[in-house]
C-alpha cells in the first residue's frame, strides 16, 4: 500500500485515482475548483465522467499541502499548459517523492518536453512519463488497458509497474522518455486532422492514410530531437495515435470535427468544455518543423487551416499527394 497524491481532477487524473485507490493504496487528488473536490468526496464521481463511480476512499482537497502530505509518489494530470506553474507551487511541499507525469504536451514558447520542465523546478525528484492508450472513459470502468511508463530509472519503473498492474490494467517499460513524450503530444494533432476528416464525410480508408502518414510526421520530429526510432511503432505512439484518431472519447476527434464545420476556436473549447491539448500542441509543433525544417505537411496544412483560415477541404489533397 502507497500514499499516492494525484495534482489534477480531471477525467483522467480521476481514473488514475481511482484505479490506484481499488488497488488498496490510499489516494489524495488536489483539484483547483471547490465544486469538483465537492463532487468527489460526496458523491464519488468525477464531474467530467458520466455515469462515473469512485472508490468512496478516494478523498480530494484544494490544498497542495494537504493532498501531497506523506505521499509517496505525486502523479500530474494538469493541463501541459501549467506543468511548470503547478510545479513552483508544489515545490515547498516536494521532499524525496517521485514524480509521474501523466499530462501530454510541451511548453508553449520554450518547446520543452514536459519532463524537462519538471526536472528544471524539481531538480531533486526522480521523474517518469506514463503515456499510450488510455482513455479515462475505460479505464474508469476498469476496461483492459496497457500503456508505457518511461524513465532512465529502472528501479523507478519497475516500482510504477507493480503499482498499477491488475488483472485489467498493465504497464510496459521504455527508457525513451523523449519519445514517449514526443507520441503522446503529437498524436493529439493528427487526432484533430482525422476529427476533420470525420467531419467532411470521410470513414476509414482515408483515416488509415492519415493515420500512417501522421505517424511518420511525429517520427521525424521525435528523431530530429533525439527520440528512439522504435517507441514509435509502440504504445505511445502508434498505440496512442490510433485510439486518439479512431474512438468516439477522443475530445481533439471532436474538435476536428468542430473544425470541420467552421466553428472558432472559442465555440470549439465551450463545446467541448476540457483542455483540447492538440490545439496548443499543433503550433508548437509548427515551431518545431520551421526550426528544424523538416517537412510535415499534414502538420503544416493543419495549422493552416487552424489557424490561418484555409480551408478545410485542403486537408484531404495533403494526404492523397
Amino acid at each position: 500500500m502507497k500514499n499516492i497524491a494525484i495534482i489534477g481532477s480531471g477525467s483522467f487524473g480521476c481514473a488514475l485515482a481511482n484505479h490506484l485507490a481499488n488497488k488498496g493504496n490510499i489516494v489524495k487528488v488536489w483539484s483547483f475548483k471547490e465544486e469538483e473536490a465537492n463532487i468527489i468526496n460526496n458523491e464519488h464521481r468525477c464531474m467530467f465522467l458520466e455515469n462515473s463511480k469512485l472508490n468512496k476512499s478516494i478523498k480530494c482537497y484544494t490544498s497542495y499541502d494537504e493532498t501531497i502530505k506523506d505521499s509517496d509518489y505525486i502523479f500530474l494530470v494538469t493541463p501541459s499548459s501549467v506543468i511548470r506553474e503547478t510545479c513552483k507551487n508544489i515545490k515547498k511541499y516536494v521532499s524525496t517523492q517521485k514524480i509521474i507525469i501523466a499530462s501530454k504536451g510541451l511548453e508553449k514558447n520554450t518547446n520543452k518536453l514536459l519532463s524537462e520542465i519538471v526536472k528544471e523546478e524539481l531538480p531533486n525528484n526522480l521523474v517518469g512519463i506514463l503515456s499510450g492508450p488510455s482513455h479515462a472513459e475505460e479505464v474508469i470502468k476498469n476496461m483492459p488497458t496497457n500503456i508505457l511508463f518511461a524513465t532512465l530509472d529502472n528501479k523507478f519503473a519497475y516500482e510504477i509497474q507493480n503499482l498499477f498492474n491488475s488483472n485489467s490494467f498493465s504497464i510496459e517499460i521504455s527508457n525513451d522518455v523523449i519519445g514517449t513524450e514526443i507520441g503522446g503530444s503529437m498524436k493529439n494533432i493528427i487526432a484533430l486532422a482525422s476529427g476533420i476528416l470525420s467531419g467532411l464525410g470521410y470513414s476509414s480508408n482515408i483515416e488509415a492514410s492519415l493515420i500512417t502518414k501522421g505517424l511518420n510526421e511525429i517520427k521525424k520530429i521525435g528523431l530530429k530531437i533525439g527520440a528512439k526510432e522504435e517507441t514509435f511503432y509502440g504504445l505511445s505512439g502508434l498505440g496512442d495515435l490510433i485510439v486518439t484518431c479512431c474512438s468516439n472519447n477522443s475530445r481533439n476527434k471532436r474538435a476536428g470535427i468542430l473544425i470541420s464545420k467552421n466553428k472558432n476556436l472559442d465555440e470549439i473549447k465551450e463545446e467541448i468544455g476540457m483542455v483540447i491539448e492538440g490545439l496548443d500542441n499543433l503550433s508548437i509543433a509548427k515551431d518545431i518543423i520551421d526550426k528544424y525544417k523538416i517537412e510535415c505537411p499534414i502538420i503544416s496544412t493543419l495549422y493552416s487551416i487552424v489557424y490561418e483560415e484555409k480551408k478545410v477541404e485542403s486537408l484531404l489533397q495533403t494526404i492523397l499527394e
